[in-house]
């Protein structure tokens, strides 16, 4: 059961980076992501109440770090999607695996195998060909030169420690309750910083313009991170995200037959990228 919850995750992941785009293109980024979070947060109420649940506050206290950390994710997920690429942008999202392994070999200071050696080649070589030019070094230079490139990087590795978290907390408290707590504080820090900034006049207009969007959206987001957390219940932190890569495929032929956009030779890439995150995580 756990890995069709883990299907449902790799379907709607895949078609979220979609979404985000169209409702982020030409919109304020921290609007566009409080009113993602907000409507989802809607979606999840039914599950915070009338269930029997034995809540664990001092493990929910991580939850509050937790959402700090995505809501600042998301606003540079939102950024990287409306700038560039869905095809280009979106397979780095899973740069969290990559993330993953240097924290916890620079901090739990786990032993750094051939077998990790080769799993990150493979997912720097394989994001090589998102911006494919005449040699390695140069493609990697002119992708990593991109703005929208670095701000997908920087949520990647900010989604990096926010799923550490998630993978301690969700072992002790319920997950449907934990995912609705977790976007009702991201929620409330998003829209305190809308608050400080006099921006909620973009709110309204996003949500004027593009309210079907945005609940979609909304939906999409939170059902996507539901089915993760009721996954990692049964499967390991260390498959469950190398298996969420492949939504990165749906999202390749989505974006070509939206967007118009070439992706012949980042399904390569994209292809690559995935046998390095499986060898990474290969036990």
């Amino acid at each position: 059961m756990a890995y069709l919850f883990l299907l449902g995750r790799i379907i709607l992941l895949g078609y979220e980076k979609i979404v985000v785009k169209k409702v982020g293109d030409k919109s304020n980024s921290i609007a566009t992501s409080f009113l993602f979070f907000l409507t989802a947060t809607l979606f999840l109420l039914p599950f915070a109440f009338g269930k029997n649940v034995s809540l664990d506050f001092g493990r929910l206290r991580y939850g509050i770090l937790s959402g700090f950390i995505y809501s600042i994710s998301f606003v540079l997920y939102v950024k990287s999607l409306s700038l560039g690429e869905a095809s280009l942008v979106g397979p780095l999202y899973n740069f969290n695996v990559f993330f993953l392994l240097i924290l916890t070999t620079v901090f739990l200071r786990e032993p750094f195998t051939l077998q990790k050696i080769v799993g990150l080649s493979l997912l720097v070589y394989g994001a090589s060909f998102l911006s494919k030019q005449e040699n390695l070094f140069k493609s990697l230079r002119v992708l990593f030169e991109k703005k929208e490139t670095l701000f997908m990087l920087g949520s990647s590795f900010l989604i990096a420690i926010g799923r550490t978290i998630d993978g301690f907390v969700v072992g002790k408290v319920d997950p449907l309750f934990y995912c609705f707590f977790l976007y009702f504080v991201i929620s409330i820090y998003q829209f305190i910083y809308i608050l400080l900034r006099k921006e909620l006049g973009e709110v309204l207009k996003i949500f004027k313009e593009k309210a079907l969007l945005v609940f979609i959206a909304g939906a999409i987001n939170a059902y996507s991170y539901l089915f993760l957390l009721i996954a990692f219940k049964s499967i390991d932190v260390s498959i469950a995200e190398p298996l969420s890569m492949l939504s990165m495929i749906i999202t390749l032929i989505l974006a070509k037959n939206i967007f118009k956009e070439n992706i012949r030779e980042r399904t390569i890439g994209v292809l690559i990228m995935i046998l390095g995150a499986w060898i990474l995580n290969w036990r």
